[in-house]
């Protein structure tokens, strides 16, 4: 209890500022009192008035951090409202009981050159009683109010805290299941690729291809708890796969890529960049005519990264978007982004497909 007691104590900084606060408060009641006796006539001296109201005003400086701590240790928790509504008037008896006790001290040493007899004590008790006790009481619960605040603030800052680590923990969860989804879906239609190679008898293809394809899948169990890469562990990964897609579809592809250098460092979502290109190959490759163009254009202006990839499609083809994977996508970079972010495709023409994505620049998951 008293480990706890300490915890909530207030710091040197918010005890400092209590100082000054009471002795400002002590300096406006002893300005009322010094005006009062001006305009009676009687010759008074300021400084003496305002020590005179240091035991009155200048004990709460003491008095208040501990009703503060006292307060934020009582906690609603594992405890019924009677029980909090007591333990909180026994707070309050017992503060206002050491508030008065040392303001009689003060004030009997004050009165007395710094002496202290029974009957001094009874004198000063007897002021106490003529003194208005009820602010008292009205200083005591506004310091008291301040406590459950603090109290109450600091509960919903941390059960604040709480939620958005576990809002964290779910987001995590749920971009590393967005993200898992890929590598089956990359597997599937690496190893059909494979497949086909060697049904062509272009077994040291498939040999290379499955080569690029272990090389492929360490980067993804060494990305498989981040979310983010750079750009140019991206383009690393994008070439390796296109390299594999070229070994089958080697008449039927073309590739083009402008990416600027200022843009390599930058920060993208593992797997995304690949997911896009990937449906364009396979667009690509479907189609019956050779040389099909697949361009990819990124830029930065050091704020947001920009990505521009065509491709082909065939025109009697129905569906030119991802189906599941643009869907996955667009949640990932939800996710990650918020709404900060454009993913747009469009068919430019009968022929062509075009897809846009922006996203910061400089992001870390």
């Amino acid at each position: 209890m008293i480990n706890v007691f300490i915890s909530h104590f207030p710091s040197r900084t918010f005890f400092l500022l209590n100082v000054v606060f009471w002795l400002f408060i002590n300096t406006l009641a002893s300005d009322w009192g010094y005006r009062q006796q001006i305009s009676y006539g009687r010759e008074t001296d300021f400084f003496d008035i305002w020590i005179k109201h240091i035991p009155w005003w200048g004990n709460w400086a003491l008095v208040a951090p501990i009703v503060i701590a006292l307060i934020r240790t009582i906690t609603v928790e594992g405890q019924s409202r009677g029980r909090f509504i007591i333990l909180n008037l026994l707070v309050m008896v017992v503060a206002m009981f050491f508030y008065w006790t040392l303001t009689i001290i003060e004030i009997t040493l004050l009165n007395n050159n710094g002496s202290l007899n029974s009957t001094a004590l009874l004198g000063s008790y007897a002021d106490l009683l003529d003194s208005p006790l009820h602010l008292d009481f009205m200083v005591y619960l506004a310091v008291a109010s301040l406590g459950l605040t603090v109290s109450f603030y600091n509960k919903a800052r941390d059960q604040a805290i709480h939620n958005q680590k576990l809002v964290n923990q779910l987001l995590d969860i749920e971009l590393q299941s967005l993200k898992s989804q890929l590598s089956p879906h990359f597997l599937f239609n690496t190893l059909n690729t494979i497949s086909g190679l060697i049904r062509l008898d272009e077994k040291n293809k498939a040999i290379k291809a499955l080569s690029d394809l272990s090389q492929m899948f360490r980067t993804v169990l060494e990305n498989q708890k981040t979310q983010l890469t750079t750009l140019r562990n991206e383009m690393k990964f994008i070439n390796s796969y296109l390299a594999i897609q070229k070994m089958r579809f080697e008449h039927k592809l073309r590739v083009e890529m402008e990416i600027s250098q200022e843009s390599l460092d930058i920060d993208v979502p593992f797997m995304l960049l690949h997911t896009l290109v990937e449906n364009a190959v396979q667009h690509g490759s479907q189609m019956e005519s050779d040389q099909n163009l697949i361009k990819l254009w990124v830029t930065s202006d050091g704020k947001r990264l920009f990505i521009r990839l065509v491709n082909q499609v065939a025109q009697q083809e129905k569906n030119h978007g991802f189906g599941i994977g643009f869907k996955n996508c667009q949640k990932r970079l939800s996710r990650l982004y918020q709404e900060n972010y454009t993913l747009v495709c469009k068919q430019t023409d009968d022929a062509h497909y075009e897809t846009v994505l922006t996203i910061p620049a400089g992001v870390h998951a």
